[in-house]
């Protein structure tokens, strides 16, 4: 499987914007977003919740 992403980013989302979204069990759609780019071993898909799906829209 290939996939391919094009970003048209209405604004930036990098590890400076998720930084402060540190309390795992705080249920913000940043820190599971945070979680799972971040913290989990790369090269992998991976499945989102609505409301970080959501959120992830804001920046697309």
């Amino acid at each position: 499987m290939s996939v391919t992403i094009g970003r048209t980013a209405k604004r930036s989302l990098g590890r400076s914007g998720l930084k402060h979204f540190n309390k795992w069990n705080d249920g913000e759609p940043a820190t599971e977003l945070k979680f799972k780019f971040y913290r989990q071993a790369t090269n992998k898909i991976v499945g989102i919740s609505d409301e970080a799906a959501a959120f992830l829209g804001e920046f697309f």
